[in-house]
C-alpha cells in the first residue's frame, strides 16, 4: 500500500499543509532520456530502463563520433547527474550501451551494485571483452537477450540477467526458454513486451524475477463487474469535498471507514506534513489539509486503494506520472484557480483502466467541474491541449508531439524537460 503524499499546487511535497511558499526549480535532466518501468511480480516499480528518445538533437560531447556514441555519452552524462542519482534512490537501472562504451569513465560514476549494462553488440566476444570484464570486476551487472551467449560470458562472479520478449514465444517456448535460462545459473530472469494481464500471470506463474510492459493499464476481466466498497466510499468523499460540505459532514463519512480514517492520520502526522504537534483527530485533521488538499489527496487514494488488484501500483505510478505531467504542463497558460483541474483530469484519465469501465461510466458516480469533464470525455476545454500532451509524451511519439506543441504554445524542449521532472517528482510517493 503506497502512502501519498499531498502536493501543493506547484507540486512539491508540502512542508505543512496549510501554507505552501517555497518554490523549486526544475531539475537540471537531460530531456532526451526515456525511462520504461522494471516491475517485480507483486506490481511494485524496483527499476527503470533508460534511454534515449529517437530523432532528438543530442550535445555531442569531446570524444564521440559515431551516433552510438552520442548517444551512449548524452545517456550516461544525464545519469550520472546528482539529484537524478537522488530520484532513482535504490532502484536498478538498465542501461543499454555499445560495447566500445564500456571504456567510459562516466561508467565509473555509477553505482554498480544498482546498474545492470545490456550491451546489443556484445557478441561475439572481441576487443571489448577486457571492459567487460573490467565492469563485471566493479560489480555491474549484466542483461543478456535469451539464453545466447551466457555461456561465453567471462567466468568471474556477476550478476546475469536473461531477458525474454514475450512477442517472440508462444506459452510452450517461454516455458522452455525460462527453464534453460535458469539451468545456466543466471540471476535474474526479465520478461519484456508483458502487455496483457495474461502474460503477466503467465511469467509469474515461470518465476520471472522482472517485467516490462504495459499490461497493468489493461483492467482484469472481472475488474468492472462492482465496484469494491473502499472505492465507493472515496468516491463519496470525493463528491462531498468537491462540493464544499461541511468538516463534521465529511468527518462522518470517514469514520464509516476504520482502515480510512487511519489513513488519514497516519498521512497528517507524517513527515511529509511536518506538522510540529500531533493531530489526534479527524476533525482537526481536515481543517489543517483543507477541502483542495483532501481532494488530491483522495484522488490518488483512489488508485492506492488495493483490494486484490496488483496492478493498482503501478497504475498509481502512471496516473501520478500523468496527472504531474498534465498539471506542468499548463500551469503557466492557465489562471491559478483553474490549475487544481490539470492534476485532477490527467489522473482520472486512467480512471478507466483501473475500474474497467468506460470511462465515461466510471466517472459517471463523480461530480465533476465542467472543465475536467470536457477534457475527459470531449477532448475539448482548457485542459484538454495539455493532457493530449502529456498522452503523446508516454508513447513517445515526437511528431505528435511537436504538432501538440505548436497548438498549445510550448517548446518540445519545455515539454520533454516537463515529462521527466514528473517521473522524478513521482518517485517521491512512498511505497
Amino acid at each position: 500500500m503506497h502512502e501519498i503524499r499531498p502536493h501543493d499546487q506547484a507540486g512539491h511535497v508540502a512542508t505543512t499543509a496549510v501554507e505552501h511558499t517555497h518554490t523549486i526549480d526544475p531539475l537540471p535532466v537531460a530531456p532526451y532520456i526515456t525511462r520504461a518501468p522494471l516491475l517485480n511480480p507483486e506490481g511494485r516499480i524496483v527499476g527503470y530502463e533508460l534511454g534515449v528518445r529517437p530523432h532528438v538533437p543530442l550535445p555531442v560531447l569531446p570524444g564521440a563520433h559515431t551516433r552510438a556514441q552520442i548517444e551512449d555519452e548524452a545517456l550516461l552524462s544525464a545519469v550520472i547527474d546528482l539529484e537524478y542519482q537522488q530520484a532513482l534512490g535504490d532502484k536498478l537501472t538498465i542501461l543499454a550501451l555499445s560495447s566500445a562504451s564500456l571504456a567510459s569513465p562516466l561508467l565509473s560514476m555509477l553505482q554498480p551494485a544498482r546498474t545492470l549494462l545490456f550491451v546489443p553488440d556484445l557478441l561475439p566476444l572481441d576487443g571489448s571483452a577486457s571492459n567487460l570484464t573490467q565492469r563485471l570486476q566493479e560489480g555491474f551487472g549484466l542483461v543478456l537477450d535469451d539464453a545466447q551467449g551466457v555461456a561465453s560470458m567471462p567466468p568471474i562472479p556477476t550478476r546475469r540477467y536473461v531477458r525474454i520478449d514475450l512477442r517472440q514465444h508462444n506459452a510452450m517456448s517461454l516455458g522452455h526458454s525460462a527453464v534453460h535460462a535458469r539451468q545456466l545459473g543466471v540471476q535474474g530472469l526479465i520478461a519484456r513486451h508483458v502487455d496483457t494481464w495474461e502474460m503477466f500471470e503467465a511469467c509469474r506463474r515461470l518465476g520471472f524475477d522482472l517485467v516490462q510492459g504495459e499490461y497493468y493499464l489493461h483492467a482484469l476481466a472481472s475488474a468492472g463487474r462492482q465496484l469494491q466498497a473502499g472505492r465507493v466510499l472515496i468516491m463519496d468523499l470525493l463528491n462531498l469535498v468537491m462540493g464544499h460540505a461541511d468538516f463534521p459532514v465529511i468527518e462522518a463519512k470517514f469514520k464509516q471507514d476504520a482502515a480510512l480514517s487511519y489513513k488519514l492520520l497516519r498521512y497528517i502526522n507524517s513527515a511529509a506534513v511536518g506538522l510540529r504537534y500531533p493531530v489526534k483527530s479527524i476533525g482537526q485533521a481536515l481543517v489543517v489539509l483543507g477541502h483542495d488538499q483532501l481532494y488530491r489527496w483522495l484522488t490518488l487514494l483512489l488508485f492506492a486503494h488495493t483490494e486484490g488488484d496488483p496492478r493498482s501500483r503501478a497504475l498509481l505510478r502512471h496516473a501520478v506520472v500523468r496527472g504531474r505531467l498534465t498539471e506542468l504542463l499548463g500551469e503557466a497558460h492557465l489562471p491559478k484557480a483553474e490549475r487544481g483541474g490539470l492534476f485532477i483530469a490527467g489522473i482520472l484519465s486512467m480512471l478507466d483502466s483501473l475500474l474497467g469501465l468506460p470511462l465515461a461510466q466510471a466517472l459517471d458516480g463523480l461530480q465533476l467541474p465542467p472543465g475536467v469533464l470536457d477534457a475527459l470525455l470531449r477532448d475539448t476545454g482548457p485542459y484538454a491541449p495539455y493532457l493530449q500532451l502529456a498522452r503523446a509524451c508516454e508513447q513517445f511519439d515526437q511528431s505528435t508531439i511537436a504538432a501538440l506543441c505548436d497548438q498549445a504554445g510550448l517548446s518540445a524542449e519545455a515539454v520533454n524537460l516537463a515529462h521527466v521532472n514528473a517521473l522524478i517528482w513521482s518517485e517521491g510517493l512512498a511505497d
